[in-house]
Parts: C-alpha cells; sequence; structure tokens
C-alpha cells in the first residue's frame, strides 16, 4: 500500500487496527488483546484531536492577546496531550499486542506468511519448499 494510499483511505490508527483485527482469525481467548489493540489505537486517535483542538485555542489566545499565563498553562497542556508523546508511549504497546495476535509484518513472518498471501507464504515461500 503506497503512503498516498494510505493517506486517501481511513487514516485513524482505529480503523487501521479494526482492519487488522478483522483479519485475523482470533480465539475467544485472544479477545481481550484484541480489544486492548482497539483501546491503544483509539487513545492515539484522540490524543490527535486533543492536540489539534489545543492548538486551536492557542491560536485564539494568540489572536486575542491573552494573559500570558493563560497561554503558558494551555500551551503546557498541548504537550501533554500531543500525539507524538502518546505514540512513544502507546506506540510499542500497541505494536506488541499486534505482535502477540500475529498482526503485524514480524508475526507474521516469524509465522512463514506473508500480507496478501491467506498465510500460504510468498515466492520466496514458494522457492524453498520446492528446492526441499
Amino acid at each position: 500500500m503506497t503512503r498516498e494510499h494510505m493517506q486517501a483511505a481511513d487514516h485513524t490508527f482505529a480503523a487501521s487496527v479494526a482492519e487488522t483485527l478483522d483479519s485475523l482469525e482470533l480465539q475467544a481467548e485472544d479477545r481481550a488483546a484484541g480489544r486492548l489493540a482497539e483501546k491503544y489505537a483509539r487513545a492515539l486517535d484522540e490524543a490527535r484531536a486533543a492536540e489539534v483542538q489545543a492548538d486551536k485555542v492557542l491560536r485564539r489566545l494568540d489572536d486575542d492577546d491573552p494573559d500570558p499565563e493563560l497561554a503558558e498553562l494551555v500551551s503546557a497542556l498541548r504537550g501533554k496531550l500531543s500525539a507524538r508523546t502518546a505514540l512513544e508511549s502507546l506506540g510499542p504497546k500497541l505494536l506488541s499486542v499486534l505482535d502477540a495476535l500475529g498482526g503485524s509484518p514480524k508475526a507474521r513472518a516469524s509465522a512463514g506468511k506473508t500480507a496478501g498471501k491467506g498465510g500460504k507464504g510468498g515466492k520466496l515461500a514458494e522457492l524453498r519448499a520446492a528446492r526441499a
């Protein structure tokens, strides 16, 4: 999938994780991990939305010549709500859950599967099987 295609599609973490989880055949005992992945993804999306809102407030404060102390407080709040901070904190956790569920490239490679091949392996797997 190209970068342009990803940007044109629904580009939220929640949508991407939902699509990934839908493609996996999760057992009942794995559903809690799936819900955790969904929760991490929503938190990442919410952090981005909160960051955008904080930016809007800061711009309005700049336009209205606000109290500098208020602007400083909003700026500090924006830092705590930043999408980057959330990504640094939750990104590795989300990836770890997806790895555990077999929903990442690393997990599929470990299982001998490739994306889009229905778990049958790619061309390299076919060549190895033919040689064996």
